[in-house]
């Protein structure tokens, strides 16, 4: 009869209903499953930031092909660690004019220590640890080691000493990111007001 379905035909309706909803919900958890991926990509390790050490040098740790890297990205140089003439020298000398001359290998001597890559770390066998290798510039000699998150904004190197930044046992706090802004904006207006000033 005209207009009317047999039992097969309405059988194959609801199939193909269900296979055009069976797609939508693939494309829609396909879409969701993408997004989380990506988010979770552009997350950072909670490795990775701006540390101080006990000393007040601070570390930038961020990933890099071998895993974690870390560079030496401010000078302090503590008061009452070095004396006489070498303090003063020291107090003298910009951040830029520090360089690795204790390097085993004369030819790294001229470095500049700003900037400088003293931590390689990858991950541990415990989510919160992360074994490496620490240069160390006081004799110039590449050690073993391991850093411990020992909080959210805390960590801690274990195993060797770093001249002038880390000690055995040390613990690192996270710079707040505040703090990093207030810097950023501060040197920029310096830069600012040094490229306005009048010649000399």
């Amino acid at each position: 009869m005209t207009g009317t379905k047999t039992r097969g035909e309405e059988q194959m309706t609801v199939l193909n209903r269900s296979r055009r909803s069976l797609a939508h919900l693939v494309v829609v958890v396909s879409s969701l499953l993408v997004g989380t991926v990506s988010a979770l990509a552009q997350a950072q390790a909670p490795i990775e930031g701006v540390w101080r050490t006990a000393l007040e040098s601070e570390i930038t740790i961020k990933a890099c092909p071998e895993g974690y890297c870390g560079h030496l990205s401010r000078i302090v140089v503590p008061e009452g660690l070095l004396s006489g003439a070498e303090a003063e020298a020291a107090a003298a000398m910009a951040p830029e004019e520090f360089f690795d001359y204790r390097n085993e290998d004369p030819a790294l001597r001229d470095r500049p220590m700003l900037g400088l890559q003293i931590l390689t770390l990858w991950q541990g066998q415990q989510p919160s640890t992360y074994d490496g290798e620490i240069y160390n510039p006081e004799d110039g000699k590449t050690y073993t080691g391991y850093l411990e998150m020992t909080g959210p904004d805390t960590i801690r190197l274990n195993g060797c000493v770093l001249f002038n930044v880390v000690c055995r046992g040390e613990d690192w706090t996270r710079v707040p990111a505040e703090e990093l802004e207030a810097r950023a904006a501060a040197e920029a207006g310096t830069e600012a007001a040094e490229a306005t000033a009048p010649a000399q």
